[in-house]
């Protein structure tokens, strides 16, 4: 009879041993995911958060350039007016002579 406490005890042993030990790697694995996961999830945020900053710059950036473009485009307007202004001008004093 003792010797079969001992035998159901050692038996109960081995099955706790092999449970925790899986049981514990499974553990310390997802600690590590979860740990990894989180850091990816900061990483990609920050990388989020740095892509709207560039972007919002580029926005004004391109927006500077676009009133500047538009300035330029209404000299240019200016001056070939005034071109052809003076193209029948001349066109004008050369049928006179």
């Amino acid at each position: 009879m003792e010797w079969t406490v001992v035998s159901v005890l050692a038996v109960i042993a081995g099955l706790i041993v092999t449970v925790a030990r899986p049981l514990a790697k499974n553990t310390r694995a997802m600690t590590r995911l979860s740990e990894r996961i989180n850091h990816l999830v900061f990483r990609l945020e920050r990388e989020e958060n740095a892509l709207n900053a560039f972007k919002s710059k580029a926005a004004e950036k391109h927006e500077k350039l676009f009133e500047k473009l538009g300035e330029q485009e209404g000299m240019l307007i200016n001056h070939e007016g005034r071109i052809c202004a003076l193209e029948k001008r001349g066109e004008q004093n050369e049928k006179m002579v």
